[in-house]
């Protein structure tokens, strides 16, 4: 049995996600394809479209087999403790084969040679890295070019400095690897998996279509994907190739303020962009609640950076003290979560590390919390959020192998789990609590507007059923 896992977030499923599970049992036979899928907030430091339920049966009814939840701690953490979480979920099930992963390079060998590098950090690339830091360069950036000083050609090298790291011509190309953010997140992964002396097997896929960050929903096939259409198209893709969206691009088509207005347009570029199942649940969760957006969350952020002290704030994760104060500074003229973290972003802090800080906030998530799982092991249990009924003899050898407990119920939990994992699912109920919360009263809002939104009343986490396909 054949078993290869996938860390994704899947928001929402798109062909891209299904050219890579389809790739997947091509390229390497796999029988049983497992994913570890964030839930109601993802790593860029926002919620997620839809929820993680929605999401799972769409990855399952496109070719997944098994999905478990990556716990809500580590889903909306840095790349490095995202992917080193995911890797450690796959390792404590204790039979998975190997790892596949999307990046806009299939160069295995160099984005091997950046992990091992990035491990063991030599003290020319340390030095650079502090001096480009101190001159309030963004980290992503500063690594990224005290990479590309590490890789001057062999020549001018001395003894002392050589590394890992392949020399070359062009030190530049290496800084526009790690320019890509799935390329970083591949590296992530390459990390992790030295870091845990793993035995699973890393598989790259290209990522082919738009890029990660475009807003264009498609880019044709001949084009490479340089010229697409934007969303805002009057029609459907024509008779011209098409090469896969990007997540990013169908979100901002359904969170476009003239998307409703053209709703039927919409659906047809959205049948387009998804796999038929995964646009048709799409399209029924939206005619439940309107989709999420980290707006929503203002008004819970607003009470939490009036309650909190510097010192509270300074102990968030992925925050310190310098951040801490500006947050404070800013308050009084808060109005809303993405203009807030637009305004406290600075030239050494990235937006998106100011919005999972804004994100952890709300979520109370410390940095001690990231020191004290991590050192446990990232992860204590596996939370089942959905499989195919085919996929039993996968699950029945993750029970036999697994190095932690499997959890279906959540009543089981205190049964299963130490008081330690325990207060680690906690976060994951009370995140999964607050996402539920947020998107019903959502809803009820704009009911009057949009009479669509069916009055459902929001589930608890405890009486939630697993996706069962």
């Amino acid at each position: 049995m054949k078993i290869i896992g996938i860390i994704a977030e899947y928001n929402p499923f798109h062909n891209g996600h299904a050219y890579q599970l389809k790739k997947i049992r091509e390229e390497t036979g796999a029988d049983y394809i497992i994913i570890a899928m964030s839930g109601g907030f993802v790593q860029r430091g926002a919620p997620a479209l839809v929820d993680k339920y929605t999401r799972s049966e769409m990855a399952l009814r496109c070719g997944a087999d098994l999905v478990f939840e990556l716990p809500a701690l580590w889903s909306c953490a840095s790349a490095e403790y995202f992917a080193r979480a995911g890797v450690s979920l796959f390792e404590k099930t204790g039979c998975t084969d190997g790892l596949c992963f999307g990046a806009e390079t299939d160069n295995l060998p160099l984005l091997s040679s950046l992990a091992e590098f990035l491990c063991e950090e030599p003290s020319d690339y340390r030095e650079m890295l502090s001096s480009y830091l101190k001159n309030g360069m963004t980290f992503p950036l500063a690594r990224a070019r005290s990479l590309a000083g590490a890789a001057t050609p062999a020549p001018a090298k001395s003894p002392a400095s050589a590394s890992t790291l392949p020399s070359t011509e062009d030190p530049d190309a290496l800084m526009r690897v790690l320019e890509s953010p799935n390329n970083i997140l591949a590296v992530e992964y390459l990390k992790a998996l030295r870091r845990c002396g793993s035995s699973i097997h890393p598989y790259v896929i290209r990522r082919e279509g738009a890029g990660y960050h475009d807003t264009a929903l498609f880019a044709s096939a001949s084009d490479g994907g340089s010229d697409a259409a934007q969303i805002s198209a009057p029609t459907a893709p024509s008779d011209t190739p098409q090469i896969p969206a990007s997540a990013s691009g169908i979100r901002e088509l359904l969170l476009s303020d003239s998307a409703t207005s053209r709703a039927t347009n919409t659906g047809a570029l959205l049948s387009a962009a998804m796999p038929a199942p995964a646009a048709a649940l799409l399209a029924a969760a939206l005619q439940e609640y309107p989709p999420v957006t980290a707006d929503d969350f203002s008004a819970v952020l607003g009470y939490r950076l009036l309650s909190m002290t510097a010192d509270e704030l300074a102990a968030v994760a992925d925050c310190n003290a310098e951040i801490a104060n500006r947050l404070l500074k800013n308050r009084a003229a808060f109005s809303s979560f993405a203009s807030f973290a637009a305004a406290c972003k600075s030239r050494n802090v990235t937006l998106t590390r100011m919005n999972r800080i804004l994100l952890h906030t709300i979520l109370s998530f410390r940095g001690d919390d990231y020191r004290h799982y991590s050192e446990a092991g990232y992860i204590p249990y596996l939370r089942i959020l959905g499989f195919r009924k085919t996929s039993a003899p996968v699950l029945s050898r993750i029970k036999e192998c697994a190095a932690v407990p499997m959890i279906s119920k959540l009543a089981d939990a205190n049964r299963l789990l130490s008081a330690d994992a325990h207060a680690l699912l906690e976060k994951d109920i009370y995140a999964a609590g607050l996402y539920e919360q947020t998107r019903y009263l959502k809803a009820l809002q704009k009911a009057g507007a949009a009479p669509k939104y069916k009055k459902t009343t929001p589930r608890s986490e405890y009486t939630r059923e697993i996706v069962l396909v």
